[in-house]
């Protein structure tokens, strides 16, 4: 197989279409700045179709701790030059024909991306939104140089995931530490990262997920993240990681 052809097939994996009751909802190759896929909604039928957010690029800015909202008249402005609207928070296409739904799709996409790096960049936070930040620094002061950041690890699907921090402890064990926000893309992606590793096996992998409690979080998030692996909250991570490093 050519590389041009490994690297669409690569492509393809990313972006994944699932049908729903009133269309579909596609996972695009866009990222909020919490890392999660941008997910928008495809509805309609025939000849007429319409493209949404369905608010989740404020579902993006909320879930990063900002204590206010942008109105829709801030994010019209922010997209209304690619043609889109904005209703209750949603940005939305205006009706387009078959042959104009993907191209939508990007636009929507990147326009609800773009809307998310305003909010960070421009909206009050309600809480320090550095908790990726305190996290690194926090494992940096415990392991030093035995810690990577960003690093792939192969799963049972012999996929590569990468995760946030890898530390390198003694007898060749490995310590998976991987943050996680309050968004729904990202919750499922360490989900499925951290499945993957865990159903490997491996003896000298120990997985663990980071979550910021000064968030709110429903129980059904909490209960799933722990299907990947064992979950700590950041007010309790310095005696964990004391406790590893001991």
């Amino acid at each position: 197989m050519s590389n041009i052809n490994q690297i669409a097939m690569q492509l393809s994996e990313v972006t994944i279409l699932t049908e729903t009751i009133d269309g579909m909802r596609v996972s695009t190759q866009c990222l909020y700045p919490s890392n999660g896929c941008v997910t928008v909604a495809v509805r309609g039928g025939d000849d007429q179709f319409v493209v949404t957010d369905d608010g989740g690029a404020l579902s993006e800015i909320s879930s990063a701790g900002l204590a206010q909202r942008p109105t829709d008249r801030q994010v019209r402005a922010l997209v209304q030059q690619q043609g889109l609207k904005v209703q209750n928070g949603a940005i939305y296409s205006p009706p387009v024909t078959l042959d104009a739904v993907a191209m939508a799709i990007l636009l929507v996409a990147n326009a609800a991306k773009e809307v998310a790096d305003w909010g960070l960049d421009h909206l009050r936070f309600s809480v320090p939104r550095n908790f990726r930040s305190d996290l690194s620094e926090l494992l940096q002061r415990h392991f030093h140089d035995n810690m990577k950041d960003d690093q792939p690890v192969v799963g049972a699907s012999n996929k590569p995931h990468k995760f946030g921090h890898v530390i390198y402890l003694q007898n060749e064990k490995r310590l998976l530490v991987d943050p996680v926000v309050n968004d729904s893309s990202s919750i499922n992606a360490r989900v499925v990262a951290n499945l993957d590793v865990k159903m490997k096996r491996d003896p000298l992998i120990e997985q663990m997920i980071i979550y910021d409690d000064r968030l709110q979080w429903t129980a059904s998030d909490l209960k799933l993240l722990q299907v990947g692996a064992p979950i700590v909250p950041f007010s309790s991570a310095n005696r964990e990681v004391q406790r590893l490093a001991a």
